[in-house]
């Protein structure tokens, strides 16, 4: 009997189970876990340790005393003795202390280019001497000497806090130093008129520490403006309308032009793929988000007119919105053209993990870290947060924030038409489609 040999059958090996591929499992978690890290890194490493953090901190002296003159020819210039201790009292590496007169300090706090001013009232120098005269006679009535510590909560929440806590701590050394001066003066007056007796204790208490500190705000905020918070969410949510809503668009349009499907519950929809070019289809979202931004705008203004928020000048602050949103989602939809799925993580990166903790809307940009301060430089959450605090709360001078925030939004529509076109033109160029009408994209022949 002949035996033949019976050819080898070659099984269609077994398909792997998709769920079960390690990528399915390891690609998402790495990258949420990298996206995570980097915003709690950044978030908390900007606000954690705000006050060693501080510098160039600007806030002023402002010294209107004009002197006095004693009974024996003496003069007395307490303004300038007072002026000298804070100077040596507030450290230059933190503060940026400006000496100014009262109408350079009131400027610079109307356009928010200074947090805070120490006042030095007129008559300071006759209101002391006239209050070391009252230790010798307690029966008289003498007004205590003020001195004032104004903040600005126009420029920002903590910027008060931090402003008040300088200057007070620096008039508190600057008060102690003058009091051993103010003691030592009346010793020597006693010791002239042969007086042996000892001041009284509230006397001597009074002159070791003779100046009175008022801290008070220059030009309050009204009600309705969160307690100087409400320019920073103003400003947050053109930047999420900008972002989320060029997200949300670009998924929309996308899903209408057949690149990708629509599901809604269980339901799944894929049109067919319209063949529309790359350049055509950033062109059409960015007109979108135009419409978008004219339309968001409109709706936070009416909000927080219906929220109470105080609003001077609705136009300009509708426009600016616009402008904004618009700006934004001009960058964004770039971005994403550009670089696909990963376009969406890394404007995550650049509007929202590394915008908020540098745009100086709940700590001042001069106490933020190194860093952080070289990103507001350009961060749009920064440019945005300066205009809508201008505009809500500085009179909407250019000078005070809203030129800055206008110029910045001219070079992201710029910088984003650019790259943009120049990018998917390329693409277009080379052939790579978002898959023509009976084309097969090239990356689905890959099996990973």
């Amino acid at each position: 009997m002949n035996t033949t040999d019976t050819p080898a059958r070659h099984e269609k090996p077994k398909e792997r189970n998709p769920l079960t591929r390690l990528g399915l499992w390891l690609i998402p978690t790495a990258v949420v876990a990298l996206v995570m890290s980097a915003l709690a890194g950044a978030y908390l490493g900007g606000v954690l340790n705000a006050t060693d953090n501080i510098s160039d901190f600007p806030i002023a002296i402002v010294n209107e005393d004009s002197g006095t003159t004693l009974p024996d020819g003496a003069a007395v210039d307490a303004g300038d003795e007072v002026t000298s201790g804070l100077l040596d009292g507030i450290d230059p590496d933190q503060f940026d202390v400006r000496e100014l007169t009262m109408a350079e300090a009131e400027e610079q706090m109307d356009d928010g280019s200074l947090y805070g001013a120490i006042v030095l009232p007129e008559s300071l120098s006759a209101d002391l001497v006239a209050w070391a005269n009252g230790s010798l006679a307690p029966g008289d009535e003498i007004a205590q000497p003020e001195v004032t510590m104004l903040t600005n909560p126009r420029a920002g929440t903590s910027a008060v806090s931090m402003a008040s806590n300088a200057g007070t701590t620096a008039l508190t050394a600057a008060n102690q130093q003058l009091g051993t001066q103010l003691t030592n003066m009346v010793a020597q007056s006693q010791e002239q008129a042969g007086d042996t007796t000892q001041l009284p204790a509230t006397a001597a208490a009074g002159l070791s520490a003779p100046l009175h500190i008022v801290v008070e705000p220059y030009n309050p905020l009204p009600a309705g403006t969160g307690i100087g918070l409400s320019a920073f969410y103003y400003a947050l949510l053109l930047v999420l309308a900008g972002f989320t809503g060029s997200i949300a668009a670009n998924t929309l349009i996308d899903s209408r032009l057949g690149f990708l499907p629509t599901e809604f519950g269980p339901l799944y929809r894929l049109e067919k793929n319209s063949g529309v070019s790359r350049r055509a289809t950033l062109i059409t979202k960015w007109g979108v988000g135009a419409v978008i931004a004219v339309v968001v705008s409109a709706l936070y203004l009416a909000i927080a007119a219906a929220l109470g928020m105080p609003i001077d000048d609705p136009f300009m602050l509708w426009l600016f919105g616009a402008v904004m949103v618009f700006a934004i989602s001009v960058v964004v939809q770039a971005i994403n053209a550009l670089a696909g799925n990963a376009g969406m993580v890394i404007n995550l990166i650049i509007f929202i993990a590394l915008g908020l903790p540098s745009a100086g809307g709940t700590i001042p940009v001069e106490a933020l870290p190194s860093f952080f301060r070289w990103l507001s430089s350009f961060e749009p959450m920064h440019q945005v947060y300066l205009g809508a605090r201008s505009l809500l709360y500085l009179d909407g001078t250019w000078g005070s924030g809203l030129g800055r925030s206008m110029v910045a939004a001219g070079i992201m529509v710029l910088i984003g038409l650019v790259v943009g076109l120049t990018g998917v033109s390329a693409y277009d160029r080379r052939n790579l489609t978002r898959g023509e009408p009976g084309a097969t994209p090239a990356a689905t022949t890959v099996d990973a």
